[in-house]
């Protein structure tokens, strides 16, 4: 049981560099649920909107390009919001979606409210892949969803980080006795240091 706050993986509360731009948005998880259509719109928004800050592929010398950045932001916004609409399940149905672009990387915040259950198994799953190989654990996963059909494998999280290079932080604060506050935080660098 959560006493008050856990914090699993790397997560960045205090950001000492500069912000060179910020966006957040709120939104129901009720209202992605009914239209999927609206979580890859949401990712993509964003996607689209910080990929202006680079450059295009002919000048994107030690960092991404506009493309890349596009893809990549709307990849991981969209797997985040997708776990936020999936999983809120108390009265408070409030998704919040925030965005850093930082000296040389992307800050990504995703939160939302779970209950106590919810919260329990998503600390375990979120152990298990800060402290497991993420390659590895990629397989043994894959292997086991196919065998089992079960929609809470991780391979989402594992795609990001295997795939988009993304460092997970999960950040998990008791509201009152049944309700979870949780934020994912992925953190993807986008310039060579």
């Amino acid at each position: 049981m959560l006493e008050s706050s856990e914090v699993v993986g790397e997560y960045r509360e205090d950001i000492s560099e500069k912000t060179l731009s910020e966006s957040s948005v709120s939104m129901q998880s009720d209202d992605l649920y009914r239209n999927w259509r609206r979580v890859s719109l949401s990712s993509d928004f964003f996607g689209k909107y910080y990929s202006y800050f680079f450059p295009y592929q002919e000048k994107a010398l030690k960092t991404v390009s506009r493309d890349e950045a596009e893809n990549s932001i709307s990849f991981v916004l969209n797997e985040l919001v997708e776990n936020t609409a999936k999983y809120s399940n108390t009265g408070d149905k409030s998704v919040q979606i925030y965005v850093r672009l930082l000296d040389n990387e992307l800050l990504f915040d995703v939160s939302n409210f779970v209950d106590e259950k919810v919260a329990g198994s998503f600390i375990a799953l979120a152990r298990e892949i800060i402290n497991n190989d993420p390659e590895e654990l990629y397989m043994k996963r894959l292997e086991k969803n196919i065998e089992d059909e079960k929609g809470d494998s991780g391979l989402g999280y594992l795609t990001l980080i295997n795939d988009y290079k993304v460092t997970l932080g999960f950040k998990f604060d008791r509201v009152d006795r049944d309700v979870v506050q949780v934020t994912v935080q992925a953190k993807m660098k986008y310039k060579e240091a």
